[in-house]
């Protein structure tokens, strides 16, 4: 049945007239009508735009991201060429254990130095100690004495320079344990570790496939805890701070709620979206939360406030934006873009675009819709 059948509207849309005079109210730019008596009239249900205390939430969408602290990226300090692989992507690991075997001519190098210049070094002492027991029996000349002392500052100071140079190489305690061997681990060889209790996510490595410093082949990601950045939206700033209680969604497990506390607030405003990115620190024991996942964040403040509040029935999606229909008359009514806030309890806080008293439609508004809809096209 064609709407014409049931309605006599007419769509008013007001032309811009002259600023009013001081303490009139502008007129309404567009306006819709529905004739009296008519089923559409008699299906709208008005209701009071009202202040109202609401419960301190707030709501944003938010993504689930690694603990910047609990990330190692793991990689070879000089050229290596993979030996052997040990950790598989997706285990647990511990701090310090293996997760493959390189080899590099470099490193083999560096270790057969330091152990020359350790050998040498303590040549050198032990020369340096007898010759002064001949010069304190007066058996040796000074000049022995000090060629023996000048000989071991030489040993030791190309002892030290090779072990900066391993140090750098290989942990410490790996380079007091370095010694000659025929049966031991070859010199060439040297494990990459984690640096921290964690699962490895990440293995881009292949036996025989050569690597340098320029690659991140292991990812070491600790997922015990997770980070949960939420964008907030500036008039919601008012009402967040550090240390509140948030309550985490997401798609992948209908009906389970994490929780979490507010770390850490941003202080820069997104142009674009007009949000203030908040760290909310989970607890994640199960691995549950995994990163990249896209979740939503309900965060409490620490007291209740008024807002403006409308019907969540009473706004309508219209090209883009929010509308709501404002009675202006028995049977007309305004369309007027509208800005919400949080949402709750069947309601929405109203940031922009009605007034305290507004009488808005919260029910039927569906046929103003079509009518706004139509004048549009027309």
């Amino acid at each position: 049945m064609r709407l014409t059948a049931i309605l006599l509207f007419a769509v008013a849309l007001a032309p811009a007239t002259a600023t009013a005079a001081v303490g009139q109210t502008a007129p309404e730019r567009n306006l819709l009508k529905l004739s009296a008596g008519s089923n559409a009239a008699r299906e709208i249900v008005l209701t009071s735009v009202m202040r109202k205390q609401v419960a301190a939430h707030i709501n944003a969408t938010a993504m689930i991201e690694p603990d910047a602290r609990a990330v190692a990226h793991i990689t070879s300090r000089i050229p290596a060429r993979v030996v052997k692989l040990v950790a598989e992507p997706g285990q647990h690991v511990k701090a310090g254990e293996t997760l493959a075997i390189l080899s590099s001519v470099e490193m083999g190098q560096a270790k057969a130095e330091y152990l020359k210049t350790r050998s040498l070094e303590a040549i050198a002492e032990q020369n340096l100690k007898r010759e002064q027991d001949l010069y304190a029996k007066k058996i040796a000349p000074m000049k022995d004495l000090l060629a023996a002392r000048a000989a071991r500052d030489t040993a030791l100071a190309q002892l030290k320079t090779a072990r900066e140079t391993l140090r750098l190489l290989i942990p410490a305690e790996d380079l007091n344990r370095l010694d000659w061997s025929e049966t031991g681990p070859v010199l060439s060889e040297f494990p990459l570790v984690s640096p921290i209790d964690g699962t490895l996510v990440k293995r881009n490595l292949t036996i025989g496939a050569m690597i340098d410093r320029e690659q991140e082949p292991l990812i070491v990601i600790d997922l015990s805890r997770v980070w949960v950045l939420a964008g907030v939206f500036e008039h919601d700033l008012a009402g967040l701070s550090k240390g509140e209680t948030a309550q985490i969604t997401v798609d992948a497990y209908p009906g389970k709620t994490f929780e979490g506390k507010v770390t850490y607030i941003g202080d820069e405003i997104d142009r674009t979206s007009r949000t203030v990115q908040a760290r909310i620190e989970v607890p994640n024991p199960d691995h549950l939360l995994k990163p990249g996942m896209f979740a939503h964040a309900t965060i409490s403040e620490s007291s209740a406030r008024q807002v403006l509040a409308a019907p969540e029935s009473a706004v309508y999606e219209s090209g883009g934006r929010k509308v709501a229909f404002v009675q202006t008359g028995p049977e007309s009514f305004a369309v007027r873009p509208v800005t919400i806030g949080s949402v709750g309890d069947g309601t929405v806080e109203v940031l922009s675009g009605l007034h305290e008293g507004d009488r808005v439609v919260s029910h039927g508004g569906l046929v103003l819709k079509t009518l706004m809809t139509k004048s549009s096209a027309d």
